[in-house]
């Protein structure tokens, strides 16, 4: 009688075994990534350590806005933003502090003390529930605003355009524009305006 399963056969077996098992698990991941891919919101970048460029700290809105238009004459943008019950002012945010040295070149030239503060993006979720329609609105924020930080657009989906509200439309709003902006020369201000409002929600 013939022998079907001689020992090529069974190498010719294992192969073909082996390639439907890879396409299975293929398929599976691919989907799995998909999935992701909204959570993920297109970001490039997924840590999300940043720095922020500070040149004063106040307890009251007047004296920081006082302080930034001072500022302002020598030619150096900046916004306020409070924290808490403290007032920053603020002139950019990036991955990289390189990013300030023309800044703080300025800032150096004319005597101004400044401070450059890491920060983990993620710490603004801590008090909302993971399970939440929030979370989940304000965690894909978070991860298009890291790429746009990185300079890189993004493609806002739909199912995250169906979660912005009243509540978080100025937020929204300032998200649009950066990306819109992210080849013009007012980026760096677009960058802040984020983080403004992403911390004027969620501290």
């Amino acid at each position: 009688m013939k022998r079907w399963f001689n020992s090529d056969t069974r190498i010719i077996f294992n192969v073909v075994i082996a390639l439907i098992v890879g396409i299975i698990f293929g398929n599976f991941l691919g989907s799995s990534m998909l999935k992701n891919e909204s959570i993920y919101a297109n970001a490039v970048n997924y840590a999300d350590d940043v720095y922020v460029l500070q040149s004063g700290h106040y307890y009251d809105e007047y004296n920081a806005n006082v302080a930034l238009e001072e500022l302002k004459k020598l030619g150096i943008n900046g916004i306020v933003v409070r924290e808490y019950s403290n007032y920053y002012v603020y002139h950019g945010i990036a991955v990289n502090t390189n990013t300030f040295t023309n800044i703080t070149n300025t800032f150096e030239q004319n005597s101004i003390t400044y401070l450059i503060k890491s920060k983990k993006l993620f710490y603004l979720l801590t008090d909302l529930d993971p399970k939440s329609e929030s979370y989940e609105f304000y965690y894909k924020t978070i991860n298009y605003y890291l790429s746009l930080i990185n300079n890189n657009e993004v493609v806002l989906t739909d199912d995250y355009i169906d979660k912005y509200d009243l509540t978080n439309l100025d937020l929204y709003n300032s998200l649009n524009m950066l990306n819109e902006g992210l080849a013009t020369e007012n980026r760096e201000m677009y960058k802040l305006f984020v983080y403004r409002d992403l911390v004027n929600l969620l501290l």
